[in-house]
């Protein structure tokens, strides 16, 4: 695959979910499950599209190995899910938390479960609800597994998303100059990204929207994560790191770039260089095939062979799905093969201090024959050296 596949600006529909619930089943087969139970909000979201915080009233999901999903919800919520549910459901509620004896949520709950039940549940479970679980309770992460190959479908969302964090990102680096402050930069491109979703999905769910746009200087950006001062503002040199992306309608994407202003310093030439040839490595090892764990172990060779092997920080990428950060990971210790449909993040980094953070990052698709950029952004550092006048 050449070509970045058509956007998709639409809900999912009931086919696509079922095919999700299905894929689910399959697995539930396989490992001989009678029920398999979510409580993550994420992959309730990813078998419903209803997307709900978790407090203290518990939403819970339970799929038999036939038939009807059951979901059991505090009866405040009933509505919402129906308005934002695009599957069969049967609906189970209960009034309050907490309640009097014999109107809990687990009341309900254990009536749906049979005693003597094979029931799978995740890891991401509470123990206050694992404990009220009846049957024989077996830990496995059936959708979090499923979630690994996206669809069609989900292609065209992230497609789609990667296109707003395209513009947001030229946005950033079009007003991006010495002195601005990183609220301006935070306020104005965020906002513009969120307009531009808004725009394509009119009916978007706030609950799994979010659209972020950060710069950190180069004083700064040695520390990735650093955002303690939002007036910091930006410095005539570099190298700055940007980082745009954010979950847009259920969708995580992320692009982000080293560059600098007006000129780049000597010192980060070389770190610069280091950077992009591991990231090269990346691009080329990211295929079909490969081993997660062997891509990353060759992209921290690169960094120990040139001196940087004590500046690195993280791993050279993570899945992108309906969250910014999930699996598969592409880090040395995850030993799974390379799929097509798989999407990631590939952003191999070192980060120096009094000289800066070196990364790029893009949100990439994992195709039948290697790989592709979902995100477009300048890469060399001639075309990161950005004017001032």
């Amino acid at each position: 695959m050449t070509k970045i596949p058509k956007p998709i600006k639409k809900p999912p529909d009931e086919a696509e979910l079922n095919s999700r619930l299905e894929k689910v089943r399959n697995l539930m087969k396989k490992e001989n499950l009678d029920y398999y139970v979510a409580f993550d909000p994420v992959n309730i979201y990813y078998l419903t599209n209803f997307a709900n915080y978790v407090h203290e009233r518990p939403f819970i999901l339970i799929i038999p190995k036939n038939g009807t999903i059951k979901f059991l919800v505090p009866l405040l919520e009933k509505t919402h899910v129906e308005t934002r549910a695009r599957c069969e459901l049967e609906l189970i509620h209960y009034f309050e938390y907490p309640a009097p004896k014999g109107q809990n949520w687990n009341d309900e709950y254990r009536k749906l479960i049979e005693k003597d039940a094979r029931v799978g549940v995740e890891s991401a479970m509470t123990l206050r609800i694992y404990e009220e679980t009846p049957g024989q309770k077996i830990r496995t992460d059936i959708i979090d597994e499923c979630r690994l190959i996206k669809t069609d479908y989900e292609i065209g969302r992230t497609v789609h998303a990667c296109k707003i964090i395209n513009q947001g990102h030229d946005k950033l680096l079009k007003i991006c100059k010495p002195g601005v402050p990183f609220i301006k930069i935070y306020s104005e491109v965020s906002s513009y990204m969120q307009g531009k979703v808004l725009k394509d999905l009119p009916n978007l769910n706030p609950m799994v929207s979010k659209a972020d746009a950060i710069v950190l200087p180069p004083s700064i950006s040695y520390d990735p994560h650093n955002m303690t001062n939002i007036f910091f503002t930006m410095e005539h040199g570099g190298p700055h790191v940007s980082g745009v992306g954010g979950q847009l309608d259920g969708y995580g994407v992320e692009i982000e770039r080293s560059f600098f202003l007006g000129e780049v310093p000597e010192v980060a030439r070389e770190p610069f260089q280091v950077m992009m040839e591991a990231r090269e490595k990346a691009f080329e090892l990211a295929i079909p095939g490969e081993n997660f764990s062997k891509v990353d172990e060759a992209v921290r060779k690169i960094f120990q062979k040139r001196g940087y092997g004590d500046k690195l920080l993280h791993r050279t990428g993570h899945g992108l799905g309906i969250t910014g950060h999930e699996a598969p990971f592409v880090a040395i210790g995850y030993d799974r093969v390379i799929e097509p449909g798989m999407i990631i993040s590939i952003e191999p980094g070192i980060y120096l201090p009094k000289i800066g953070g070196f990364r790029h990052s893009d949100t990439v698709l994992i195709t039948e024959d290697g790989n592709l950029s979902l995100t477009k952004a300048p890469e060399t550092l001639e075309d990161l050296t950005l004017p001032v006048d």
